[in-house]
């Protein structure tokens, strides 16, 4: 079984390429590591990283994600049933070359795949893992172990782009009664702009007669017309979505940017209504 799912991994990444976008994070607090990660529409199946700190160690891993918790690395199969799930870090020993060396030491190598039926598949974002790190003020890096497989979607034929990054702390305040549609989104940065819910769609100033410097003008509207009714898409669209809400002009179709969203940019045109910085200020 073990060397079954090590095939399925293998064979899902030298399959046709598809496109899927899937960013994985470090976001460290104290000594405390967790690594998160975000993947588009597509599902990922398996994540087989490898996580190292510049200095000191790695004491401990917690591999707690529910979606996540087959563990191809040491997962036992005993009369066709699973009399050990494993731990997610893998063993360095059975392995060597192509695995870090394991807790106690700076770089540790972890494999977690998804096992499931119907429609109960693991969050499309979340929290993969955490770790433990005996300095602080230790660097984190993360990388794919492409020996491993890496990182591999549900869809065998789709190749991912996969960004390996630190966690970006959240710039819109969870207060924000829409704060939910803004994860569901993607977590837009744009929406941060302290005026985009008035019509600042680039978050820029901008100087029409290289004299007056307005906040809402013809670059903001450039950016609704680009993506009037949703023409670039969702989540691309999004920086001109003023009033973050979907809108139905004909009562079937519904779109993210459309007449409210132009009559918010109008009312503040050139500033018309000293646009106040308070979008993203809690109500």
């Amino acid at each position: 079984m073990k060397k079954f799912i090590v095939t399925l991994l293998l064979v899902a990444v030298a399959c046709a390429p598809a496109m899927a976008a899937v960013t994985v994070c470090s976001e460290k607090s104290g000594t405390t590591v967790t690594v998160k990660y975000t993947t588009d529409a597509n599902t990922v199946r398996a994540f087989a990283l490898d996580m190292t700190v510049g200095s000191g160690t790695i004491t401990a891993v917690n591999c707690s994600n529910s979606g996540y918790y087959v563990y191809p690395g040491s997962i036992q199969i005993q009369s066709g049933s699973i009399s050990s799930y494993g731990r997610c870090d893998c063993n360095a020993v059975t392995f060597p070359g192509i695995t870090k060396p394991g807790i106690g030491s700076s770089g540790v190598t972890v494999e977690m795949g998804s096992l499931y039926t119907g429609t109960n598949k693991p969050a499309s974002t979340g929290t993969l893992l955490a770790f433990t790190i005996s300095d602080s003020a230790a660097t984190v890096t993360l990388a794919r172990n492409t020996a491993r497989g890496g990182v591999v979607m549900e869809r065998a034929e789709e190749t991912p782009t996969v960004t390996l990054t630190t966690c970006v702390t959240d710039c819109y305040p969870s207060g924000m009664s829409d704060y939910a549609t803004w994860v569901t989104l993607g977590k837009p940065s744009c929406w941060c702009f302290p005026r985009q819910c008035h019509g600042d769609a680039d978050g820029q100033l901008e100087s029409p007669d290289g004299k007056t410097f307005y906040h809402v003008a013809y670059n903001d509207l450039n950016v609704l017309l680009a993506n009037w009714k949703d023409k670039a898409g969702v989540p691309a669209g999004v920086c001109a979505d003023m009033d973050h809400l979907t809108e139905s002009p004909d009562g079937k179709t519904w779109y993210h940017v459309a007449y409210n969203d132009l009559n918010v940019l109008l009312a503040n045109w050139k500033d018309k209504a000293s646009a106040p910085a308070d979008c993203t200020t809690p109500p």
